[in-house]
């Protein structure tokens, strides 16, 4: 019965479309798969973070920490690290892999030599928030507490 189904359908597709314009082409209900598209089967985005930090002391490093597992889900200690040189500070620079249309909220936190966290941007009350490109990069230029 299935396949006379399919049969059928089959027929009513090609009186329906014009046959100039398209051939119904049938497969078999096994042979379909559906086509779903997951977070995890969309290729990340490459972010790149810039912000200007030039009130840190020698030792301390500026990093990004945010919402998502990516920036390190809130936790210091798995945040995101920021560099800088002698020729390029106040600016300080780093990079990750985000997933692609991703909403997250994240801040710059300054962190002692001994991984103590000498300084939260705003506090958890005052994030920056994005949604980060379908594909593609996602890249800041921001300022240490500037919003």
């Amino acid at each position: 019965m299935r396949t006379k189904q399919i049969l059928a359908l089959g027929a009513l597709a090609g009186v329906l479309a014009a046959p100039a314009l398209a051939t119904p082409v049938l497969a078999a209900p096994e042979q379909v798969e559906k086509q779903a598209v997951s977070a995890a089967d969309v290729a990340p985005i490459a972010a790149t973070f810039n912000v200007v930090a030039g009130f840190t002391s020698y030792g301390q490093n500026v990093y990004v920490v945010g919402s998502i597992p990516e920036l390190g889900s809130w936790d210091p200690a798995k945040a995101v690290p920021l560099t800088t040189t002698s020729s390029t500070f106040p600016n300080w620079t780093g990079g990750v892999a985000l997933p692609a249309n991703t909403y997250a909220e994240f801040q710059y936190i300054v962190k002692n030599p001994n991984g103590t966290v000498a300084r939260w941007e705003k506090g958890y009350r005052q994030n920056r928030s994005t949604i980060t490109p379908p594909t593609g990069t996602y890249i800041t230029h921001d300022t240490f507490g500037g919003y």
